[in-house]
């Protein structure tokens, strides 16, 4: 009775990780496809000034964050535990880019960033004067040459720990 216990415990609980692993794959699919679509809206003038201005916006795209984050350290623990077992040099990069996204572009970095260029933006905003049009057209335009950098950055770190995972059998 009690090997019997013992036995279904551990069948559970390998079809729980299995089961896990195999949707930690479709749930990372989903947050990279909503990070891409957010992403193409924040790339611009219009949508970095509705993300500054808008708290309801601002907040979803934080949680967001939070949930690829989240996930991505998940994640983390089951290509740590398939590297340790196999030392599979996909799983091996897959872990690198996980730690880059973990720290380098961290929800409280990306907050950090996003609140200077939201003051850069109020800045930009405040001091438009229709006699000097160019000067702030040039100004909106280096603006979004740093945001665009910025957000495809995190951008690119989503989508290849994304494909890391297709080609990890992780499903």
């Amino acid at each position: 009775m009690k090997l019997t216990t013992t036995l279904l415990l551990v069948v559970l609980g390998l079809n729980a990780m299995a089961q896990q692993e195999a949707n930690i794959v479709t749930i990372i699919d989903d947050l990279r496809y909503r990070w891409d679509a957010e992403a193409i809206n924040l790339k611009n003038y219009q949508g970095i000034q509705e993300f500054c201005l808008t708290e309801a916006y601002r907040q979803k795209t934080i949680e967001l964050l939070d949930a690829i984050h989240h996930w991505d350290t998940s994640l983390y623990f089951i290509v740590k535990n398939k590297y340790d077992q196999s030392q599979d040099r996909e799983a091996a990069a897959t872990l690198k880019d996980i730690e880059m996204l973990e720290t380098e572009y961290s929800t409280e970095n990306f907050k950090h960033f996003i609140t200077n260029e939201c003051g850069e933006l109020k800045v930009i905003r405040e001091s438009f004067d229709p006699a000097t049009v160019r000067q702030y057209e040039k100004d909106i335009k280096n603006f979004e040459k740093e945001l665009v950098r910025y957000i495809n950055s995190i951008t690119y770190r989503i989508d290849i720990i994304d494909e890391h995972i297709h080609h990890l059998d992780l499903e």
